[in-house]
């Protein structure tokens, strides 16, 4: 694959391990210098902190449990990778504030 995109994938439920699995994935489905680029929910989004605790920065609201990114938690599953950009922006009415994030295998 040269590139795999994935829109809030990784703030879904899935634990940390569950993140550090799925980014190895597709770390081995890509070719060298391929691009993996996805956006997540950060710890600066109004959501984070309040609502139903799961633990592993896991909120719930409204029946919907979303896993939270720390910098710490990017900057950890870019080991490996070459870390282009963490670019944060604002979506919907909340908003929700995320970054998306774009990294590359080395070639």
């Amino acid at each position: 694959m040269d590139a795999v995109f994935a829109h809030m994938l990784l703030c879904m439920a899935l634990s940390t391990k569950e993140i550090r699995a799925l980014v190895g994935e597709v770390g081995r489905v890509l070719r060298p210098g391929g691009a993996f680029v996805y956006t997540v929910r950060h710890t600066g989004d109004a959501h984070y902190g309040s609502g139903t605790a799961h633990g592993d920065h896991i909120f719930e609201h409204g029946g919907f449990a979303v896993h939270f990114f720390g910098r710490a938690l990017v900057d950890a599953l870019a080991d490996g990778w070459t870390l282009n950009e963490v670019h944060a922006f604002e979506e919907g009415d909340l908003p929700r504030r995320l970054w998306r994030i774009t990294q590359t295998l080395p070639r």
